[in-house]
């Protein structure tokens, strides 16, 4: 039987992450394997807030898969709000996207497919019931095809 998705959110979680001056290459912006880092930190804080209640310490959840998408460079000085949201919940994984902006600009676009690790065994394991109710909760379907058109041609 499929699982319903019921989520009253209409605007995803927001995190605002502090650029570094550590994060810029020779170039003067933030360096692209350090775009991953913030990611991280964004997925972290929502995260906190998404999960609250449930139990996941004892059960790690790892990257499967990562999609990055540079709008615009990012320099040091404003940070950057990143907005998180679930586009999908799987058996075994989920997917979670991200727009980032910086001083009101685009910057980034990408997802990640998080998979939830059997703290014994190593290999994926199924989310339960909790997990799929938190993860629900944060499920936005049509936000990345807004977030696309309003790329537009660049």
């Amino acid at each position: 039987m499929p699982h319903a998705r019921r989520s009253s959110l209409t605007e995803p979680f927001r995190a605002r992450v502090a650029v570094r001056w550590s994060d810029q290459d020779l170039n003067g912006h933030v360096n692209n394997a350090r775009v991953a880092t913030l990611l991280e930190e964004a997925r972290l804080a929502w995260r906190a807030q998404a999960l609250t209640g449930y139990d996941h310490v004892d059960s790690p959840t790892v990257v499967a898969a990562l999609q990055l998408s540079f709008r615009r460079p990012i320099e040091f000085g404003p940070a950057v709000e990143i907005d998180v949201w679930v586009s999908r919940v799987g058996s075994t994984s989920y997917t979670l996207h991200y727009s980032g902006k910086q001083a009101g600009h685009p910057v980034l676009d990408a997802s990640t497919v998080m998979v939830p690790v059997h703290p014994v065994h190593g290999t994926a394991r199924l989310l339960d019931a909790e997990e799929r109710s938190s993860l629900d909760r944060w499920f936005i379907a049509d936000a990345m095809p807004q977030r696309q058109q309003q790329k537009g041609t660049a």
